[in-house]
């Protein structure tokens, strides 16, 4: 069906392919001789620390699985009620989208100056205690502008150009999720503390056990079934919530009772230290942007699929929810060896660092091109699981449109693999607002430019649009991994090691 479009992709693939193999030939050589200086040669160095991260790493990944396992239950429950509540959720969750990631990222500034504050060992518990307590603070003072904005959604919708219907659902919803804004981002405030001692698996626990838990909150408050009152829309929104609180209080009454209560996280919780509270935000806000880059990218990349046809944006959604899925695991080995790298920096430990970081990147890059591999070789099997008859006049497009998508998505599992470890590793040494200037030009200066310019000017339709995915991607990865590799030259990274500029 694309065949013309892809084979001249290929071919400006093709043209700049000697380049690209002399550059990653280049990282390769250098991680290599870092890595033996690290381990002196010895693999069994390289495989303890990979398992080392995976142990880390995959509890981490199945509690954001978790996260999608909840949002696709309140997906499937929402389709029972009509396709203008669905409409509506769709709606209102690609504006709570945005600050969402944008908070995420502000509540993991604090993960460097936890995981330093560890690895250096010197008062570590009261050090850790102090920063968790003003990363709750930063995180909670942001909410309160974003509560006020999203309270009057309604009129961003209107002005947008949405039936006055739909707005007010859309804002409806909107408001009755707001609370998990706080919620989420304090759990993973939590989250993070615990993992920066070896120690997730309590807030995987409880993650999985909010899947179901929210399943039939939401289930008696959008039907009315139990009891409850039927709220429908509303109803979805207020079940989440009030999961995500139930979720919060069960990881902090671990915290204060379990393994470490001797760390009194929660005493004197309203004592300010203005020092630790600038540097979680100086830390957290470009981390935050860096995410809210690349969320926009892909909502950008939504509309121009819009504008080729539907069928090429319902093969687009089915093909994303793939690379969402599997990327989870890319984004629990990252966040791992951001922590294991901050530790390695409060210790002074250079060689430990180099270890962590190539190791990180050469797992998270292999295990994204394992998962990645499945796409080429059943993408019938993947696609029919939303798709039950994909012989149908539009089905057929819409496979193979998904087919055609999931064959680039291959290669993208492996390049966004690359940025994201990339990204982890150098906010584990603080290093976070030349990343978040990466991510603005490669996601949206090119990436998205390209995107739009295979597109249509160049007619390569969705291919194109995919093709735009993977040069983003590929070129943010080589400029973190490239940092990564010149981290001498890093200000943090010679603050931390005490080296001459």
């Amino acid at each position: 069906m694309q065949g013309c479009p892809a084979t001249l992709a290929l071919s400006i693939a093709g043209d700049r392919r000697h380049i690209g193999r002399l550059f990653w030939e280049a990282f390769a050589m250098t991680a290599a001789v870092e890595m033996t200086r690290a381990t002196g040669g010895g693999w069994r160095a390289w495989a303890g620390e990979a398992r080392a991260l995976s142990t880390l790493g995959v509890p981490l990944a199945f509690g954001q699985l978790a996260g999608i396992a909840m949002l696709t239950t309140d997906t499937i429950l929402l389709g029972h009620v009509g396709p203008e509540a669905l409409a509506a959720a769709s709606l209102g969750f690609s504006v709570l989208i945005v600050p969402m990631m944008y908070l995420m990222g502000v509540a993991q500034g604090a993960t460097p100056m936890m995981a330093f504050a560890v690895g250096a060992r010197r008062h570590h518990v009261r050090e850790v205690r102090r920063t968790v307590r003003q990363a709750l603070w930063v995180t909670g003072l942001v909410c309160v502008p974003v509560f006020a904005g999203l309270w009057h959604s309604d009129a961003l919708f209107s002005l947008i150009g949405h039936e006055p219907r739909l707005a007010a659902q859309a804002a409806d919803y909107v408001r009755s999720l707001l609370p998990t804004l706080l919620t989420g981002t304090w759990f993973i405030v939590l989250r993070s503390f615990m993992a920066t001692y070896d120690r997730p698996r309590a807030a995987l626990v409880i993650a999985l056990a909010q899947v179901p838990v929210n399943g039939l909150i939401n289930y008696a408050l959008i039907f009315g079934n139990w009891g409850a009152p039927p709220l429908g829309l509303v109803g979805a929104g207020i079940g989440s919530s009030v999961t995500g609180l139930m979720g919060l209080i069960a990881l902090a009454l671990v915290i204060v009772f379990g393994h470490f209560r001797r760390f009194h996280l929660f005493g004197r919780f309203w004592r300010a230290d203005r020092r630790r509270f600038v540097e979680v935000l100086r830390l957290g806000t470009p981390i935050g942007l860096t995410l809210t880059f690349e969320v926009l990218l892909f909502a950008g990349a939504a509309q121009l699929m819009g504008l080729i046809s539907p069928l090429a944006l319902a093969a687009h959604q089915l093909s994303i929810q793939f690379c969402a899925i599997t990327f989870m695991f890319a984004l629990g080995i990252a966040q791992a060896a951001g922590i294991r790298i901050g530790i390695a920096a409060g210790a002074r430990d250079q060689s430990g660092v180099a270890l962590t970081g190539w190791t990180a990147l050469a797992l998270g890059c292999s295990v994204m091109g394992l998962l990645g591999l499945s796409f080429v070789l059943f993408p019938q099997t993947l696609v029919g699981i939303f798709l039950t008859d994909i012989t149908g006049p539009e089905t057929s497009v819409v496979f193979a449109y998904a087919r055609d998508f999931m064959m680039l998505a291959a290669l993208f599992q492996v390049v966004d693999a690359g940025q994201v470890v990339g990204a982890n590793l150098l906010r584990g040494i603080k290093d976070t607002r030349v990343p978040m200037i990466y991510a603005l030009v490669g996601y949206w200066v090119i990436g998205f430019t390209t995107s739009w310019a295979l597109a249509f000017p160049l007619k390569m339709g969705g291919i194109g649009v995919w093709w735009g995915f993977v040069l983003a991607l590929g070129l943010v990865a080589g400029l973190m991994v490239r940092r990564f590799a010149g981290r001498r030259a890093i200000p943090a990274y010679r603050a931390a090691f005490g080296l001459a500029a």
